[in-house]
């Protein structure tokens, strides 16, 4: 009974309570025990429009929310609209004058081209492969993203992408390449707003120019012409396939670097296409036979390094670097590769043949010594391959009596004493150690083998720079700055300004002929001192050889390069009219109106040196040199055309003798091996500095103008004998027999005012048939200007004297007519060289074991009296030594001037115009 009332909780005896029923059911009664409550609040979402409070509020919610993820995946991101204006960054290119691609500037090598230019081949390769429903979705393919988490999972392992071609647009044009979950949300909003904004046709165009494909290359069309040497439109299927192929691992399918891969690649794309019906089975097959075929790398990334940075100089200054770099500039210049490749072969082969004959230096970089490893050794100019007639450097590996290997990146090389002859050693060990690291000159490569046959070289410490204009029109055809781009940007051509020599003096002998003189003219050779009379300076000049040549024509004093008749001509003429012709040639260099200037002591620039050269072929006319044709912008609107100016800087008639002038020169002056060398008729000048610092060669055909300079960048000797003619002829022979290679013969155009008239080269005399001369030769002269007097068997003799007995008259006999006191005097200023017989009538002249006697018309008196006065032997005391001047002369004589061989100078005072 307890049990029963405490569990109804009642009343006693009193029933229990029903338990509550139905909805609502109790509310309100009383509590048991029977005390009273206050009623209960209903639920929020029981009152009248709760439930429609909760979704206005998750609706607003979700709102916010969304406008913030939306912020936050959109605030940073461009609007796709502006693909509109899509202007993307493409290269400027350099041309040839031929159109080929010279180089390139830009980080991203890319040629923009309509979607028209696009291969249809090539599309459905990319679509087939890359996203083959690219035409139903609307930029996110989510049966593709569920294809692709279905395969991971089975492959366990990321195997496939699930990325539309417009997503991949999106990334590539508007993202980072970071990897997060923001950037691939944005990639999926962009992807949308892509496909909403473009057809499927400009998304291709866009994706086709915008896509890397290996090798710094952006874009269908600059693959194309990297990898196939082709337009995009000319791609053939088997190439097509292959470039649709690159895009999703480009560096990993290079047709270059791994064309087994490309290959694999090229033919899954093929067998795509077959699956997504764009394509026929045979056709595939057919593609799928055919071997990977790439375009023949050139050799050099840049055939003309110090062109082309000279060429981006100025279109650094005049448009900017971002024009530069970004806007594809489209740039036609006027370089010849054919005309650079020789000036490279040319400057490459002469700098090594000058380094020789200086001598071999010991190998200073050895592995060994460096505590290195052989089998791990690599050198950095391995990445490339080997080139028959280029420098390869090698790791000595080996080393005995009779033979060397050497290993040269990938290949190897076996060599004897025949590789190390010009080192003047006999044993290969007395210039080879194991472990040395040398350059060796590549002969010939057996590819199947990956052997080389090699020879030891040695890399050139002097320099060299070459410059070949077309003197019509001014165009720069080839240039080399220096011998290695890589060793020295320096541009040596352009930039340096070095003494010119002995190539200044056709600047003084063109003045000499437009103020009146001819190539027949005279000028005596003899130990001569010009004084300044304000200042007392005193300036000395001597030959070459150190010799007096007496009575000189100018033609003579060209060929030979007498530097004494050269100076005295710069006096005569005039040091101003000198300096006008040559500022009016192309000499920008400051000239100082001094002897010296005669013989090349102020520095020029060899496009200077050139340019002025190039107004002798020119007719007297001179065209401003340039390196650019035109430039036009990316749409192909020319925004500059050269327009060199053109200047009448020379008399036509003067500019074809002095043409002539330098013809002897390479004929038989001091560049006599150019004529003989290139069989054609070309002219021009050597030059050489007294210390042997710089040696030059400018010189000219009718169509081309070149000039080479040998020399080091710091001042100093390049060795005994390294003149113009040894040191930088050569290479301008080399250059211009290859520059020259197919073409016919052409002669130079001669005015119609300039005749020929046969003289004597010796005494620049005319040459009759009664004269009987030993040399007689055409000799060009401007109308009214040929000489009257003609040669004769006096003046023949005459020029046979030693040029202290050239001014002394001479009697019809062919005998010296001269008094007592001239004859002491010439033989006491001999010094021995000369002495009087021992019965007066004679002298001996003595030139190393040779003799020469001369008779004498002389009085019995003075004759008696000169024997009387030189004593026994006829010899006399000699004159002060050469040693004694200048300044005071032995016992406190004088002061005199006196040449090498110790005779008086003449001493000329300096002209102030």
């Amino acid at each position: 009974m307890i049990q029963g009332g405490a569990a109804g909780g009642g009343g006693l005896g009193g029933p229990p309570a029903p338990p509550p029923t139905g909805r609502g059911s109790g509310a309100g009664a009383p509590p048991p025990g029977g005390a009273a409550t206050p009623p209960s609040k209903r639920p929020f979402w029981k009152k009248p429009g709760g439930i429609l409070a909760i979704v206005a509020t998750t609706l607003a919610i979700a709102a916010i929310g969304g406008s913030l993820v939306g912020y936050i995946l959109t605030f940073d991101i461009p609007e796709v609209k502006q693909l509109q204006d899509w202007k993307p960054p493409v290269v400027t290119t350099i041309y040839s004058a031929d159109g080929q691609t010279l180089y390139q500037f830009g980080a991203e090598k890319r040629i923009v081209i309509p979607i028209d230019q696009v291969p249809k081949t090539f599309i459905d390769g990319l679509v087939a492969t890359e996203d083959s429903r690219f035409y139903q979705h609307v930029g996110i393919d989510l049966w593709g993203v569920g294809r692709a988490i279905v395969t991971d999972i089975i492959r366990l392992k990321r195997a496939q992408g699930a990325s539309t071609l417009t997503q991949q647009l999106a990334r590539s044009l508007f993202l980072k390449s970071e990897k997060t979950l923001r950037r691939k949300l944005q990639e999926l909003v962009l992807a949308l707003q892509i496909e909403k904004s473009f057809t499927k046709s400009e998304i291709l165009a866009f994706y086709c120019n915008q896509v890397y494909m290996g090798h710094g290359r952006y874009g269908l069309e600059a693959a194309a012409e990297y990898y196939f040497g082709k337009p995009a439109i000319k791609l053939s299927l088997a190439e097509s396939a292959l470039l649709a192929g690159l895009v999703q691992r480009p560096e990993a399918y290079s047709p270059i670097r791994a064309p087994d891969r490309a290959m694999s690649r090229r033919n899954h794309v093929l067998n795509r296409m077959v699956i997504e019906e764009k394509l026929k089975r045979e056709e595939a097959d057919a593609a799928i036979a055919l071997p990977v075929v790439v375009a023949k790398q050139p050799d050099e990334d840049n055939i003309a390094p110090y062109f082309v940075e000279e060429v981006r100089r100025y279109l650094d200054a005049k448009y900017g670097e971002e024009t530069l770099y970004e806007e594809g500039l489209e740039v036609h210049t006027t370089l010849d590769p054919a005309m650079q490749k020789a000036a490279n072969k040319a400057v490459f082969e002469g700098l090594r043949v000058l380094d020789k004959r200086q001598g071999f230096r010991p190998i200073t970089q050895n592995v060994v010594a460096q505590k290195g490893d052989l089998a791990t050794f690599t050198h950095p100019t391995w990445g490339r391959p080997p080139l028959v007639g280029k420098l390869r450097f090698g790791l000595v590996t080996e080393v005995t009596k009779k033979v060397a290997a050497a290993r040269l990146g990938d290949y190897t090389a076996h060599f004897g004493p025949e590789a190390i002859d010009w080192t003047q050693k006999t044993s290969l060990g007395q210039v080879l150690k194991v472990g040395d690291v040398a350059p060796f000159l590549v002969l010939a490569i057996d590819e199947a083998k990956k052997e080389l046959k090699v020879k030891l070289d040695q890399e050139p410490l002097a320099e060299s720079a070459l410059l070949a204009i077309d003197p019509s029109n001014g165009e720069i055809k080839a240039l080399v700055g220096g011998y290695d781009f890589n060793r020295s940007e320096f541009d040596r051509a352009i930039q340096s300004n070095r003494q010119a020599g002995s190539a200044f003096k056709p600047f003084v002998y063109a003045a000499a002929l437009d103020s009146g003189y001819t190539l027949a003219d005279t000028v005596f050779d003899e130990p001569t001192v010009f004084v300044d009379s304000a200042t007392g300076d005193e300036y000395q000049p001597n030959n070459y050889y150190r010799k007096y040549y007496g009575v000189t024509t100018l033609r003579q004093a060209m060929e030979e390069s007498r530097n004494i008749v050269a100076v005295k001509l710069l006096n005569q003429v005039g040091y101003t009219k000198t300096i006008d012709l040559a500022r009016s040639m192309g000499i920008t260099s400051p000239l100082r109106p001094y002897p010296s200037m005669a013989l090349g002591t102020m520095e020029v620039s060899l496009i200077d040196l050139t340019t002025a050269y190039s107004v002798f072929p020119n007719q007297g006319v001179r065209v401003e040199p340039h390196f650019i044709r035109d430039v036009a912008d990316r749409e192909g609107k020319i925004r500059e055309a050269s327009k060199p100016k053109v200047t009448e800087a020379l008399r036509a008639d003067i500019a074809y003798v002095m043409t002539y002038l330098l013809e002897g020169v390479t004929e038989s002056g001091t560049g006599a091996a150019a004529a003989k060398a290139l069989n054609r008729t070309v002219a021009g000048k050597t030059g050489t500095t007294d210390d042997l610092a710089d040696a030059w060669f400018v010189g000219f055909s009718p169509s081309l103008v070149a000039g080479v300079w040998v020399g080091f960048d710091q001042k100093k000797t390049l060795g005994e004998g390294e003149t113009g003619a040894r040191a930088a002829l050569p290479i301008w022979i080399d250059f211009m027999k290859a520059a020259h290679e197919g073409r016919p013969p052409d002669k130079f155009v001669r005015p119609a005012n300039v005749d020929y008239l046969p003289i004597d080269r010796r005494t620049g005399l005319r040459a009759t048939v009664e004269s009987n001369c030993p040399s007689p030769f055409l000799e060009a002269f401007v109308e009214g200007t040929e000489p009257a007097k003609a040669c004769s068997e006096m003046e023949h003799f005459r020029m046979g004297l030693p040029y202290y007995l050239q001014r002394l008259e001479l009697n019809g006999d062919l005998e010296l007519q001269i008094d007592a006191d001239a004859l002491v005097k010439l033989i006491q200023e001999g010094q021995g060289t000369v002495e009087l017989a021992p019965d007066g009538k004679e002298i001996l002249v003595h030139d190393g074991d040779a003799a020469l006697r001369v008779r004498l018309d002389i009085g019995r008196g003075d004759r008696r009296q000169a024997i009387n006065e030189l004593g026994p032997g006829g010899e006399g005391s000699p004159a002060p030594s050469p040693e004694a001047s200048p300044g005071e002369s032995p016992g406190g004589e004088q002061p005199r001037h006196v040449g090498v061989d110790g005779r008086p100078a003449t001493v000329v005072p300096i002209k102030t115009n």
